[in-house]
């Protein structure tokens, strides 16, 4: 069977080293849009049931404590968070981890960077045909993975879904190395991870991997525009971040307190001294893919389906929108491990089976991040209760967890928020 996986991040790269343990599957094809794969991006949480997933796409099962030398590097490299579990990670190192071990496949594993996806059609004999825009490549596959992302091109075009929606919250992300600014060391010392707000509005975060990574901070900006005042506009691919606090601190002249105007030279420090200058206008606004219209469900057909981003995007308040992607390819693993892959019928039947049983686990995620971001803004995100232990037990159970949640992710928001 040949499988042709759009998309080249976390996910793609994931789905890759999950099914390329198949003896049928003989040939794996990534399909990049981008021209290179960039160390950028911010920070990435790798949590408990991400692990354990990554554990199973490594063949390590779950009846052993012991991790397989992927997490092993990433548990080494990155910033363990002990209230969670999990760790800490700058985006590309984990792209990274995820990288090197496919390139030991390259018998089976291609990839092919700076194409994009024009057309895909079903031919005779069952199989698909990918031709994309500006190139000559034509390839042909009997399983179609959309992993490209909140901008899916094979959730709009192909499957013809709805969009991820919108939700009013623009980011920024970037990376500085505190050991060139003197007057930057201080966030070497901030422990973690650092919020700051400006405003009701804005947040710029820090997170510290000084530890592991010597001077190394990443920061990400955020701000709500419904929220902003009328003549502030934010384009993404123009507006920077200096842009929009220094239109804000304008907008409230001498109103601002001591405490603001330190949060704000920091970040205008932070900002200027940022690795990658191309990271300031380098912003997206957030969307989240609607799981709850039924008529649509998970959305994939035929031999086609979506995992990670492409299927779930959702609000990162908790930061498991990676672990999620990595439950999905470990999940389309097992699903297609033991089915007859000669037969349409049969691999459009588990691919069915595993969109069923990740609808309602991802639905409900996705509702409590969507949640719990929306609560950061009005109560202040010191405020927003913890899970219930029984949600959080299930959350970490990963991909041995039941389908549903034993509590609706709701519980524990009475009271603050309205049915």
């Amino acid at each position: 069977m040949k499988v042709l996986i759009v998309g080249c991040g976390l996910s793609g790269l994931a789905a890759a080293l999950s099914l390329v343990k198949e003896e049928d599957v003989h040939e794996i094809t990534i399909v990049e849009r981008r021209a290179d794969l960039e160390s950028r991006g911010a920070t990435f949480g790798l949590q408990i049931n991400g692990q354990h997933a990554l554990n199973e796409i490594a063949g390590v099962g779950n009846d052993t404590e012991e991790a397989c030398p992927m997490v092993k590097r990433l548990q080494n490299e990155g910033l363990l968070i002990p209230a969670s579990g999990g760790y800490m990670l700058p985006w590309w190192k984990v792209r990274d981890a995820l990288l090197d071990e496919v390139k030991t496949r390259k018998d089976k594993i291609k990839i092919y960077l700076g194409v994009s996806l024009d057309e895909v059609v079903e031919k005779n004999d069952g199989s698909y045909l990918a031709t994309f825009k500006d190139s000559n490549l034509q390839l042909t596959a009997n399983l179609l993975i959309g992993a490209d992302g909140v901008n899916s091109v094979v959730r709009r075009d192909v499957l013809k879904l709805p969009p991820a929606k919108p939700s009013g919250v623009y980011v920024w992300r970037g990376s500085i190395d505190t050991l060139l600014c003197e007057e930057l060391k201080q966030l070497q010392e901030i422990g973690i991870a650092k919020m700051t707000k400006l405003g009701d509005t804005m947040f710029m975060s820090y997170f510290n991997f000084h530890s592991s990574v010597p001077g190394q901070v990443a920061w990400v900006f955020s701000v709500r525009a419904n929220m902003l005042s009328d003549h502030i506009k934010i384009e993404c691919g123009t507006t920077s971040p200096i842009d929009v606090i220094k239109a804000y601190m304008d907008s409230i002249n001498e109103d601002a307190n001591e405490e603001l105007k330190e949060t704000y030279e920091l970040a205008m420090l932070a900002l200027a001294n940022t690795h990658q200058p191309s990271d300031l206008t380098w912003s997206s606004e957030m969307a989240v893919v609607d799981l709850t219209q039924d008529e649509i469900g998970w959305g994939g057909k035929g031999r086609i389906t979506l995992i990670g981003d492409a299927a779930h995007s959702l609000r990162p308040a908790s930061g498991l929108g990676g672990s999620l992607a990595f439950e999905d390819a470990a999940l389309l693993g097992r699903y297609i491990s033991g089915c007859n892959l000669s037969s349409v019928i049969a691999i459009e039947e588990q691919l069915r089976a595993f969109e069923m049983i990740r609808l309602p686990r991802c639905k409900s995620i996705s509702n409590d991040q969507s949640i719990r971001s929306n609560l950061s803004y009005t109560i202040g995100f010191g405020r927003v209760p913890r899970w219930d232990p029984a949600y959080a037990k299930w959350i970490k159970d990963g991909i041995n967890a039941s389908p549903d949640p034993p509590v609706s992710e709701k519980d524990v928001f009475a009271g603050l928020i309205s049915d």
